[in-house]
């Protein structure tokens, strides 16, 4: 955990990483994204009384059989754990997408308490907690681990891709989570971005 006058500098510092996510650089040096479990293949079921807008999706690689398993919190406002940066290559936090396009989500993660990268990012329907998809957290990103002054996290760097038309229409809402097996923790992201879903 950082104390105030660590978290200051690191917020600091990251004031170019943050600007740099916004114009939608990625600064992974990997040109081949990684492997990731997107809506395509994932199953989660929707909280009892709701209704599942999106396809089943494999939560296994999570280690669990069921999103209830999963404890979902919030960071302390002292602790940087990663950033939601961009979808389609822009870092705005508002987007119209297409029912017919495809959706692409990057960013990046960190355990903090663990010095280590996450293993995950869950990304969900912020108000169900129901999952849409799962990226590997592995793609280089030199820029993070300069900013926090931590070669632990230089492959910090997450990124998936899946359908748009796996959404509802409309408004929508999108939240990452820095993922932990060993503890089955999400950790929220900074950055919730919002889609307008259109036919």
């Amino acid at each position: 955990m950082l104390n105030r006058a660590k978290f200051l500098g690191v917020v600091s510092g990251l004031a170019v990483l943050v600007a740099a996510c916004s114009d939608s650089t990625q600064s992974a040096t990997n040109t081949t994204p990684p492997a990731a479990d997107t809506a395509a293949n994932v199953s989660a079921s929707a909280p009892a009384g709701q209704k599942n807008t999106t396809p089943a999706i494999n939560i296994s690689s999570l280690g669990v059989k069921d999103v209830g398993e999963i404890k979902f919190q919030t960071p302390p406002a002292t602790v940087l754990n990663g950033f939601f940066d961009a979808v389609n290559n822009s870092g705005s936090l508002k987007h119209n997408v297409s029912k017919n396009g495809t959706i692409t989500l990057t960013g990046w993660a960190i355990i903090p308490e663990k010095t280590k990268t996450a293993e995950k990012v869950i990304i969900t329907l912020p108000d169900s907690n129901q999952i849409v998809a799962i990226a590997n957290v592995n793609l280089a990103r030199p820029d993070v681990a300069k900013a926090i002054k931590n070669p632990a996290y230089k492959n910090a760097g997450w990124t998936t891709s899946f359908k748009a038309n796996t959404l509802p229409a409309g408004r929508v809402l999108l939240r990452a989570w820095a993922y932990d097996p060993a503890t089955k923790t999400a950790t929220g992201l900074k950055n919730i971005h919002e889609l307008t879903v259109a036919e």
